[in-house]
């Protein structure tokens, strides 16, 4: 089971981009232009990883390096052999 933070960040993400897009544009009218370009930065990664499919709260708690997908991909790939560095 999620916990109902996640779960409400994972279906209501266009909303929070939405909301960090208004935070930055109160940024920049107040000529906080540092912060105004992070977050236009933080938003516009959320958008491409939003675009692309990617579920956001995969990338937080799923472990990367999981040894099952890690033997799998050694398996698939064959060794290639190095040429001579000459």
């Amino acid at each position: 089971m999620q916990h109902p933070v996640l779960l409400h960040i994972k279906e209501h993400t266009w909303l929070w981009v939405a909301g960090l897009v208004a935070l930055a544009a109160l940024a920049v009218v107040l000529n906080q232009s540092t912060p105004a370009a992070l977050i236009f930065m933080v938003v516009g990664i959320l958008v491409i990883l939003k675009g692309q499919g990617t579920d956001l709260l995969t990338i937080v708690t799923d472990d990367p390096l999981s040894p099952e997908e890690d033997e799998l991909n050694l398996a698939a790939k064959p060794a290639t052999p190095r040429g001579d560095a000459r």
